[in-house]
């Protein structure tokens, strides 16, 4: 998550709603999709920190300003306050239990007396380190078919000529940006049933969102900086090191090690790298949670699709994953650009809508506002031409796309653009892009549906391709994103 300061705000307790314009529709959209704002609590700072539905369709958000608010047949309610910057909250689908994840702890939240409004707040594991250190954000939580629950957790801004202060001086390695001041900063982490806190994976940076699948695999985003070349997805599997050294610290493996005296070389070579990069500027800045499209076909044609929003570009993009060799990799599309503010969390609703909760507080964002709440909605009919999925193959990449594309246009090498480059990780902040090339396409083979474009061109391990196509459908419709990342970590055998 970008960094942010501090904002003073005065608090009506008015549970009506506050009047909203109509929704201007994003300059980037698919057609068939559409964005409504969702009216507010009236006089409310509502950063939104986590979303969340009960069964009953109930939406619950935590706020960046300490609160926590319900949403059910238009009329919002005050749940509770008092909490320090919660970034995520969960709703237990079959008993309501209420959790959150703030700075200091995972708490759960009750309502003894079911007025709809909480009593009590009870710990149910404070087993990370905090400091006063204003970047030492958890996020969190999802939970596991087994009852388990899991977060990430920020490194502490360390370096004394940004913090303003050397007393965070710790665990920074190769003079690198961000540190360690307090135990586990730059770890995922998992809460047993019973709140035993377990360390996950270390090596993260700014891991601002956590996400699971139905398989009950994990994924987070992490934020360019030091030892992040470019914002990122990762897949979170225990004991996995993800490339930023200052959380070793806390690794037993490691006890007693100067991390100073580990090459760069070396790290790179330990680190489990990013399933799939999102190009910084390009695609994205600082990405929020990844949330996977459960909707069975009713938010379109992108089903089992793992959704990403932006805070910095104020955009939600896809990202399709790409098992190879056992290990997930994948590409990142465009969705919907200029939205009204920042996008950090995100939840697919039973009717198939996708609710974004937004904030732009602190480093801003593209979108006007300071914070907010939309819902993008599918028509239900209309199926836009887009890119569907890139899909590594032993030659290649095959491309498909949601409808039957201009054959004799696809048929032609004019219409795509290939350009291949790599990313270093380093302790810099970020990384430029190296070894900058455009790959020539030897051919390319229609299938017969006449919905994907299978392309032959010589690989590297160890690059991203940017795909850029030149198509129309075969009624002439244009794509709604003409940009596909695909970070190739590995080769097929």
């Amino acid at each position: 998550m970008s960094p942010y300061c501090n904002v003073l705000f005065a608090c009506s307790l008015a549970f009506g709603l506050a009047a909203a314009p109509a929704a201007q529709q994003p300059a980037t959209i698919p057609a068939g999709y559409r964005v409504e704002t969702i009216p507010l609590p009236a006089g409310v700072a509502f950063g939104v920190g986590g979303l969340s539905f009960a069964a009953d369709g109930t939406l619950f958000v935590c706020t960046r300003e300490g609160q926590v608010w319900t949403l059910a047949n238009d009329e919002w309610r005050l749940f509770a306050e008092g909490l320090h910057e919660p970034l995520g909250i969960y709703v237990d689908p079959k008993t309501r239990q209420v959790f959150v994840v703030q700075r200091p702890e995972l708490t759960e939240l009750f309502d003894d007396n079911g007025d709809g409004r909480a009593d009590r707040f009870q710990t149910i594991c404070a087993a990370w380190g905090l400091t006063d250190n204003y970047h030492e954000y958890a996020y969190g939580p999802v939970r596991d078919s087994k009852g388990n629950f899991y977060g990430t957790l920020n490194t502490t801004l360390s370096w004394p000529g940004w913090a303003g202060s050397d007393k965070w001086d710790v665990a920074r390695v190769h003079d690198a940006k961000m540190g360690r001041a307090a135990k586990y900063r730059g770890w995922s982490f998992r809460v047993t049933p019973d709140g035993t806190f377990e360390p996950w994976s270390s090596g993260l940076r700014s891991p601002a969102g956590i996400g699971i699948n139905a398989a009950d695999e994990l994924f987070c985003t992490d934020n360019q900086g030091d030892w992040v070349a470019t914002s990122c997805l990762h897949v979170l599997q225990k004991g996995d090191f993800h490339g930023h050294p200052s959380s070793l610290t806390d690794d037993p493996k490691y006890a007693g090690v100067d991390l100073n005296s580990i090459s760069v070389e070396r790290y790179g070579e330990l680190r489990e790298p990013a399933a799939v990069n999102f190009p910084h500027g390009d695609l994205a800045n600082s990405p929020g949670e990844p949330v996977v499209d459960d909707s069975n076909g009713k938010f379109g044609p992108f089903a089992g699709q793992l959704f990403v929003g932006d805070q910095t570009r104020s955009n939600v993009f896809r990202v399709v994953l790409d098992k190879v060799q056992g290990h997930y990799q994948g590409c990142a599309i465009n969705f919907i650009d200029h939205l009204q503010s920042g996008v950090v969390r995100s939840r697919f609703a039973k009717d198939g809508s996708l609710w974004v909760g937004q904030t732009g507080r602190g480093w801003r964002s593209r979108g006007p506002t300071t914070y907010g709440l939309e819902r993008i909605v599918w028509d239900g009919l209309t199926v836009p031409f887009a890119i569907h999925s890139v899909r590594l193959t032993k030659s290649g990449f095959d491309v498909q796309f949601t409808r039957p594309f201009d054959a004799k246009r696809a048929a032609s090498s004019d219409a795509y653009r290939i350009d291949r480059w790599r990313y270093q990780h380093h302790p810099d902040y970020g990384s430029p892009k190296f070894d900058q090339a455009q790959v020539e396409i030897d051919s390319i083979k229609l299938s017969a549906d006449g919905m994907t474009a299978h392309l032959t061109m010589p690989l590297q391990g160890q690059r991203m391709y940017q795909l850029t196509f030149d198509l129309k459908a075969a009624n002439a419709d244009v794509l709604s994103s003409r940009v596909a990342w695909y970070t190739l970590n590995r080769l097929h055998n």
